[in-house]
């Protein structure tokens, strides 16, 4: 097989591996890039992924760490360096796909599957690299830098710190106070989009640091902020109310440890409050509300009485989604808890749950519910 086809085909057959696990995976636009794929960890953060086909000879796969180019001197070979953060390797004659540190790539390597005539502290056991074993990667490595900054972060405060030792989650710690209490803290990678920090958060964890690259700092966060999901404002241009969770508020400096200060704090109610609040500073036609539990008021409108119930939304791949659990209710309302503006959803739209696209489709199919044809504005008076 021609070698441009086999590594089309090792690419595939990794790939394939990837998604079996339910690794998100994501492919660079053109041909111009050092890595070949970009995987998401389980904590948000993004590695740059070099796919290499793996020959097995004499006991051993063997893979090239270099990639190819020619001149007008010839073949030139050049080490990846900093250019990508693992190589992934698939091997035909073992039928394993394997995950390496790119750090621990030169211009080649070895994994040995068989047993050598003589063993030494320097063999890399293919069985140890094998993707099950190293995914995800970073398993209490303080070499991350998420990590290392949590650490260092919390080391200059009154406490101590220690890396989780039951292992259940590769990202958290535990801090003991100068009180003797102990916090489970999860570490975070978090991302700019649109003007605002966004996080994967670990659903164990007591506080929550966020490291994030672009800001150069961590970000200190009360897991009772938010209850599903929450981004922090880095500038308001993206968003319609600059109140939204100011990033500044939420550094480490200005808030270790952690209290709740933001907008979108889990009050129970504080999310029925706030629809109320809406009907109220838009003049929508009603006569009264009246609380029923903490999420569902019935609302009294000229001769129509309907109960509401507002439940908390996140933001997942262009979708803002939410959980239905009201019942004896006829209308959900949710929040963009980006924008803030409010949404009015009947209950006959959906048997089990509905999720509003605010970002465009990939392709038009007429089952998309547009968030903006259910905007509270344009569907009041129900």
């Amino acid at each position: 097989m021609e070698s441009h086809r086999r590594g089309d085909l090792t690419e595939q057959i990794v790939i394939t591996e990837l998604k079996k696990r339910n690794i998100s995976v994501s492919t660079p636009v053109g041909g111009n890039e050092r890595y070949d794929i970009v995987l998401e960890k389980p904590d948000g953060g993004l590695l740059r992924g070099q796919i290499k086909t793996g020959r097995l000879k004499q006991g051993v796969v063997r893979f090239n760490g270099v990639s190819q180019h020619t001149n007008s001197s010839g073949h030139v070979y050049e080490e990846y360096g900093d250019g990508v953060d693992c190589f992934l390797v698939y091997c035909d004659e073992t039928g394993e796909a394997y995950f390496i540190d790119s750090e621990e790539v030169g211009s080649s390597m070895h994994l040995r599957v068989d047993s050598p005539t003589q063993e030494t502290s320097q063999i890399n056991w293919a069985d140890d690299y094998q993707l099950d074993q190293q995914w995800p990667p970073d398993r209490h490595d303080e070499s991350d830098p998420a990590v290392s900054a949590a650490i260092d972060a919390l080391d200059s405060v009154e406490g101590s710190v220690y890396v989780d030792p039951t292992g259940e989650d590769s990202q958290e710690l535990l801090f003991v106070d100068a009180a003797g209490e102990t916090h489970r803290v999860g570490v975070e990678t978090g991302w700019i989009v649109n003007g605002r920090v966004r996080f994967t958060p670990s659903k164990s964890a007591e506080y929550h640091l966020v490291y994030c690259d672009e800001l150069n700092g961590l970000l200190s966060v009360h897991a009772n902020e938010f209850n599903e999901s929450v981004s922090f404002r880095v500038d308001s241009e993206n968003t319609r109310r600059a109140r939204s969770n100011p990033v500044d508020a939420y550094t480490f400096e200005n808030n270790w440890p952690p209290v709740v200060v933001g907008t979108s704090q889990a009050d129970p109610t504080r999310g029925l409050t706030q629809f109320i609040d809406e009907l109220e500073e838009r003049e929508v036609a009603y006569n009264r509300v009246e609380r029923i539990d903490e999420k569902t008021a019935e609302v009294h409108c000229g001769e129509l009485d309907f109960r509401v119930r507002v439940e908390p939304a996140w933001i997942e791949k262009g979708l803002i989604r939410f959980n239905a659990s009201g019942d004896n209710v006829e209308y959900y309302s949710v929040n963009n808890p980006e924008t803030e503006e409010w949404y009015l959803v009947s209950e006959d739209s959906f048997q089990n749950s509905i999720s509003l696209r605010i970002d465009p489709p990939k392709k038009a199919d007429s089952r998309i519910n547009f968030a903006e044809d259910y905007l509270l504005e344009e569907v009041w008076p129900v």
